[in-house]
Order: C-alpha cells, then sequence, then structure tokens
C-alpha cells in the first residue's frame, strides 16, 4: 500500500471513532437485504444488543490506526479469526464483507472518492491479513 492511501485512512480514524457504530449498523442492514445467504453466519442475538455492530466498529477503527503495521493487530485477529473459523467464514466472503462496508461508509459519512478508493486498497490488504491468520486456524481445527 502506498504512503497516500495509508495517510487517507489513519485520517479518517477519528470520524471511525466517532461515528462507526452508526456505519457497522448500516452495515449490517445492507449486507443482510443483499446478501440473506450470509445472515446464519451472525449471532443475531448480538445483533440485537448491539454488541457486534460495536465489535465491528471497534475492528474498523484499529484497521485504520493499524493500518500501516497489521501486525500489531495480529493478536486481536487471531481471536476474531476464531469466531470466524466456528462460524465458517470463508475467502469468498470477503468481498461481499467489502463491498458492504465501502457503502455503509459512503451512506453514512458521504466520503468522496479518494477516501473510498484508500479504504477498497486497505480493507483488501487486511481481507489478505484476515484470509491468511483464517487459513492456519482451520489446519489447526
Amino acid at each position: 500500500m502506498d504512503q497516500k492511501t495509508i495517510e487517507i485512512v489513519k485520517s479518517t480514524a477519528p470520524i471511525l471513532k466517532e461515528r462507526g457504530e452508526e456505519i457497522t449498523k448500516e452495515f449490517y442492514r445492507d449486507m443482510f437485504e443483499r446478501y440473506p445467504e450470509v445472515k446464519p453466519m451472525f449471532d443475531m442475538g448480538k445483533q440485537k444488543s448491539g454488541s457486534q455492530p460495536k465489535a465491528l466498529a471497534t475492528a474498523v477503527w484499529n484497521a485504520a490506526m493499524n493500518i500501516d503495521n497489521m501486525e500489531n493487530m495480529r493478536a486481536f485477529v487471531t481471536k476474531v479469526g476464531e469466531v470466524h473459523v466456528k462460524s465458517e467464514v470463508k475467502p469468498e466472503h470477503y468481498p461481499i464483507v467489502g463491498e458492504c462496508l465501502l457503502k455503509a461508509i459512503k451512506t453514512v459519512l458521504g466520503a468522496d472518492e479518494e477516501v473510498l478508493n484508500a479504504w477498497e486498497k486497505a480493507y483488501g490488504e487486511l481481507a489478505k491479513f484476515y484470509i491468511q491468520i483464517e487459513e492456519d486456524l482451520y489446519k489447526k481445527a
């Protein structure tokens, strides 16, 4: 990832901290509406209580803060990966999440193309990082 992309993504961290749950609630609403086949992978109790949107908001903020050094997130991502493995999340699910997350960022924040393009690149790198860790967890399971 180039330095400009990193700078743009990191610059979004304060707004993600402030409005992250708005983004993730919109994300889940949109994803479950357009991709109902992924809904069984999620704990609807955690959706209803708001704990899952809050957890995802924290993960997105954490990603923005550490986009230039994802190794800082390895322990966190491994914990998330353990949940993903139990829920049978596969690499092919990541494009759905990326598409819906970018749409939610645009809808909630009115993000411009420069920010959306930076987050698209960043999400691609983040997805690879998650998938790599989850592949190792699947092998151990």
